[in-house]
């Protein structure tokens, strides 16, 4: 793994821009959400500034979706206009049109006025239209562009900065088929709108807390305040600049500042430096309160009157990663216990509440970190994180192989900086990582492509990793999440019981098994003639759905059995078993090297089969229930290196006392119950001092001769009152 080797330390603050609702009651705006037209482009187009759609053929379309959900299942080039009308007050004034989100690329006029172009599915991007608006009625027309893949370049020479979207395993189609790129996400999926102020607009404010920390003060931070000012008037004026910042979720004083500003004709930059002594410290939701504070930023000219405005909410704390990749916040070590997060194949379908619903869900399987695989998702999510106090590790939406060409690489590397810009802002995010399994760092490309070569990606990659290395310096940033990270016993190679084996990396940020949903949902998947599939066309359905037939069957050895249900049970039975495995022993290893680990994957992103614990209609699978007990903060951690014994075996099972938390337990006590075929057999208490933040083993448990039948070994850590704290189980049958 490819990580800075020197200490890393940075602070950093939380951005909810445009997407999330609250912000933009900050700014007097326009919704231009709504139903537009719509006319797909059966070839492609040569744009150019007098480039007109047709007259006739449109039909209507919700804004903002992806073009899909509204029906159209195409990809390539489409037509978008709209009409709206402002009053003579709002024509008149300093206009900026934004788009929060457009897949793939768009090209943009105002009244037959070219605005310009943008590419790139997740940032957000604006013109300037003052003087462009007219009173009365006005026209808006996109064009925009999600085209597929060259097949001479699936999949290895790529060209769309796009991740998931447009090519993985989990995508309709999966990854290499020659349906891998059904279904476009492409469209207008984010809201636009017009942005208004008077004379003067504030842009790219961007706040930045940096720990101003000396031995008299040891707990000073300074309030780093920076944006654009643009003037639109033809001659020099003086404006007052000020600045609030107060607490936004949370009880305290209000600090206020201001300064004059002389602002030229045009762009201005406006740098503020605040003082913040002693400030409430944003943690993780396990260790403390999220603490968030809010800054207002406005402008007024020499009569008071009010300009623009915006405003920040943002978080203060300090995260570190040492040498020998420990995580650490506000100089605390903490554990990573994450899950891989993929919300939805088409953006647009997420709302608040559906991030929320699925965070929650994360917290109350005991989840304190995701890794967003290898996308960007909606700003809200980001927002929600830093709200519920749940730490992200933020990829690039790069994975496996792309082209080489100077056109690709510059492309990328501007998209990358847009990524940072536009996220780095989220006390949430503490990490960037550049590309998921490179060309490079994936020998296993060289048996699937003729065309491979080791190096391929490197460059591009290395210049990624510079550009954003300098660009957030007080973050994290890896060239890539390597394959050594990604350990797929069980299912693409060997077996579970390999988890027993010691870790080689302190990071595991992939591991898991596919599992079917319930009854229920699988039959809102297929019809009831799919539903039981005996034939190689209904195999070719559920193989369309993501399910992975060799693995299944071969790798993982999972039964079919009689009928479905049996078949459902197997496969979530094997899912259940070899998370809970895997975690436990990546948590015996805490620290010995391992730090942090991400299950793969929380959610399904449509409807199909894949690694989800919980299903596309967020109905858990018996994986979560197995993911949520493994990653109990306080656990009471079995060592177990079989699934079954044969009659007259006398196994030992390793008793293991496992603490995340920063308290101690003095007087806690350790009990273990042994039941065969429902009957109990035995118990053991052991009293039990847990430190901060430790893990170790208490002794082996040796059990009584093992006749045939259903063993079940029940554990449980209570407190000094005797409530719980943790509770395990570990099942195995005798043959």
């Amino acid at each position: 793994m490819t990580l800075l080797s020197r200490l890393i330390t940075w602070s950093t603050l939380c951005l909810t821009l445009g997407a999330f609702p609250s912000q933009a009651q900050e700014t007097d705006h326009l919704s231009l959400n709504g139903s537009w037209q719509f006319q797909p482009i059966a070839s492609p187009v040569n744009v150019t500034p007098q480039l007109t759609p047709p007259e006739n053929g449109w039909k209507m379309i919700k804004v903002p979706d992806n073009w899909y959900r509204q029906g159209h299942d195409i990809s390539g080039f489409a037509w978008y206009q709209t009409q709206f009308k402002l009053d003579n007050a709002k024509s008149s004034k300093v206009a900026h049109l934004l788009f929060h989100g457009v897949d793939y690329a768009a090209d943009v006029w105002l009244n037959d006025h070219y605005l310009g172009h943008h590419t790139g599915y997740f940032q957000a991007f604006e013109f300037d239209v003052s003087g462009l608006l007219r009173s009365g009625n006005n026209q808006l027309r996109v064009l925009v562009n999600s085209p597929l893949e060259k097949p001479e370049d699936w999949s290895l020479h790529k060209r769309l900065v796009k991740g998931i979207f447009s090519h993985h395993d989990t995508r309709p189609g999966g990854a290499w088929s020659e349906r891998g790129q059904e279904k476009n996400t492409g469209g207008i999926w984010a809201p636009v709108q017009l942005q208004f102020a008077e004379q003067a607009a504030l842009r790219q404010l961007q706040v930045t807390p940096r720990k101003q920390a000396t031995q008299a003060q040891p707990d000073r931070w300074q309030i780093e305040t920076s944006a654009q000012i643009r003037q639109h008037v033809s001659h020099e004026t003086s404006v007052t600049v000020e600045a609030t910042i107060r607490p936004e979720n949370f009880s305290g004083n209000t600090m206020r500042f201001s300064q004059q500003q002389a602002l030229k004709p045009g762009d201005n930059r406006l740098a503020l430096s605040f003082p913040l002594d002693k400030p409430a410290l944003w943690w993780p939701y396990e260790y403390g309160k999220p603490n968030l504070y809010k800054l207002e930023l406005s402008i007024k000219d020499a009569s008071g009157k009010l300009l623009d405005r915006q405003a920040q909410i943002f978080g203060v704390r300090e995260v570190k990663v040492d040498d020998g990749l420990q995580w650490h916040i506000n100089g605390r070590r903490l554990f990573l216990r994450g899950t891989n997060y993929i919300g939805t194949q088409w953006l647009a379908e997420m709302t608040p509440a559906r991030y929320q619903h699925d965070l929650e869900m994360m917290q109350a399987a005991h989840i304190n970190a995701v890794r967003v695989h290898a996308h960007v998702t909606d700003q809200a999510f980001y927002a929600l994180c830093d709200r519920l106090g749940i730490l992200v590790t933020q990829d690039f939406p790069l994975l496996w192989g792309y082209s080489d060409d100077p056109a690709f690489i510059a492309d990328a590397r501007s998209q990358a900086k847009d990524m940072v810009q536009a996220l780095q802002q989220h006390p949430s995010i503490i990490s960037w990582t550049m590309h998921n399994e490179p060309p490079w760092d994936s020998p296993w490309m060289a048996q699937k492509y003729p065309d491979y070569q080791p190096d391929i990606n490197r460059k591009l990659d290395e210049l990624l990793y510079a550009d954003i290395s300098q660009l957030d310096p007080l973050r994290v940033v890896r060239k890539e999440s390597a394959t050594k990270e990604h350990e797929w016993m069980g299912w693409y190679f060997d077996h579970w019981l390999a988890f027993s084996r010691p870790t080689p990396t302190p990071w595991s940020t992939e591991f898991g098994a596919q599992a079917l949903p319930n009854l229920k949902s699988l039959k809102r998947i297929f019809s009831q003639d799919l539903l039981w599939p005996d034939n190689e066309e209904k195999w070719r359905e559920w193989e369309y759905h993501n399910f992975q037939r060799k693995e299944t069957f071969e790798f993982a050895g999972i039964k079919q059995g009689k009928n479905i249900e049996e078949f459902i049970a197997n496969s979530q039975h094997y899912q259940a078993r070899l998370i809970q495995f895997a975690v436990e022993n990546y948590r015996r290893q805490r620290y010995t090297p391992v730090s942090a680990v991400f299950q793969f994957m929380f959610v399904e992103n449509w409807p199909s089969i894949n690694w989800g614990i919980v299903d596309y209609w967020r109905e858990p699978k018996a994986g979560y229930e197995a993911l949520r007990k493994a990653y109990q903060p306080i656990l009471p951690s079995l060592e177990w290196k079989q699934d079954e014994y044969p009659v007259g075996a006398t196994p030992q099972i390793g008793l293991w006392a496992i603490n995340d938390t920063w308290q101690g337990f003095e007087h806690a006590r350790y009990s273990i119950t042994l039941y065969r075929d429902g009957k109990q057999l035995d118990q053991l208490t052991l009293p039990l001092e847990m430190l901060p933040d430790s893990g170790y083993k208490l002794r082996d448990y040796s059990l009584p001769t093992l006749q045939a039948g259903q063993y079940l070994l029940k554990a449980d850590i209570t407190g000094q009152d005797g409530k719980s704290m943790g509770k395990n189980q570990y099942s195995f049958s005798v043959q």
